[in-house]
């Protein structure tokens, strides 16, 4: 069974897998890499598609909790249910406690559970929540921000969805020479940001000539929202296409944490404890691990899994950085103006 190795994170995170592509947030680069470099990643998790035949015999007599079947301390969790015709949708999650995690779900799974509805999450949204919540039993948070450098000077900001994070990156990064971080996502220790670029969201912005269906696509999302639920066509190019790899940072210390906000106001400074509230605020609505029905069902059979624990984990990472960086809140009624604002306030 072929096996490809993506590094989402340099030296952070990894995905092994035996599909090409995995649609999770945290992104995967155009190439697989080396066993090598993801052995050099402090989580690597397991994706498997794969039959899963012999599992419902197997955990026939397991207890179960809704759909999930598993047993006290048995670092294994089992999935199944109904689908049509007598096939069946399958997942299986284990290793959490061995410290080798991994999700495996048969092909009806794969390909018919595309979104997040009800309990019912998709290969992708288990993974990033997986993904999320092991980082921060190893000191480490998910950030939905995007990021740049220039200077002495490194930025994480942050927004509801559509405000403008991504435009404000790619303009400094495009036309102020600064150094792409991030676009829509990365990881914090709490001191520094670590840069997850494979993410895709960039490509929608004119500035990097969409391809003609990418444009029709957004002309057409604006006229009929619900459109933004089908999968985008078209250019699959990587970040690395449209900036010189030597302008991609993958570790910066950061600096200074931005709140966009589409109003009129200009800049202020942030006092620690509004800056905290906003950016749990804000990350906890991007990320939802906490209420994740594979986890939880996880943690009811193995307690020392401990959501709870997470969260304060969350809290404890974005406190620390939050006090050690200058928090900004800046505010425009027109997104393309975020990008000088930030750069006149830190220059």
């Amino acid at each position: 069974m072929a096996r490809y190795n993506y590094v989402a994170c340099k030296e952070i995170l990894g995905l092994q897998t035996n599909v090409k592509k995995i649609g999770w947030s945290f992104g995967c680069p155009s190439e697989p890499v080396s066993d090598e470099e993801i052995n050099r990643c402090r989580l690597v998790i397991r994706c498997t598609v794969d039959p899963l035949n012999t599992e419902a015999s197997r955990f026939s007599d397991s207890q179960k909790y809704h759909y999930w079947k598993g047993e006290s301390g048995r670092d294994e969790l089992f999935y199944q249910r109904n689908l049509f015709a007598g096939s069946k949708l399958r997942l299986l999650l284990r290793g959490i406690a061995a410290d080798s995690p991994e999700i495996i779900a048969n092909k009806n799974y794969f390909r018919f559970v595309i979104g997040r509805f009800i309990n019912l999450h998709s290969l992708g949204y288990h993974l990033t929540d997986l993904a999320c919540a092991l980082l921060l039993h190893k000191g480490l948070c998910a950030l939905h921000c995007s990021g740049f450098s220039v200077g002495d000077s490194t930025v994480a900001i942050i927004a509801p969805a559509n405000t403008g994070k991504t435009l404000t990156t790619m303009r400094a990064v495009l036309h102020s020479g600064a150094s792409f971080v991030s676009e829509d996502l990365a990881i914090t220790d709490g001191q520094h940001i670590y840069a997850c670029p494979w993410t895709s969201t960039f490509r929608y912005y004119d500035e990097l000539s969409m391809s003609w269906l990418l444009r029709v696509r957004m002309k057409l999302i604006k006229i009929i929202p619900p459109m933004e639920l089908i999968p985008a066509p078209g250019d699959s190019r990587k970040i690395d296409k449209y900036i010189d790899k030597e302008r991609i940072v993958t570790q910066k210390r950061i600096t200074h944490l931005v709140i966009l906000a589409n109003r009129s106001g200009g800049v202020e400074v942030l006092n620690k404890e509004c800056a905290l509230r906003m950016v749990l605020n804000l990350n906890r609505y991007e990320f939802s691990y906490m209420k994740n029905p594979m986890l939880t069902a996880y943690s009811y059979f193995n307690p020392e899994f401990d959501i709870d624990d997470a969260m304060k984990q969350e809290q404890q990472i974005l406190a620390k950085l939050i006090n050690q960086t200058t928090c900004l809140l800046v505010q425009s009624e027109e997104p393309t103006k975020f990008a000088d604002l930030i750069l006149d306030k830190i220059s």
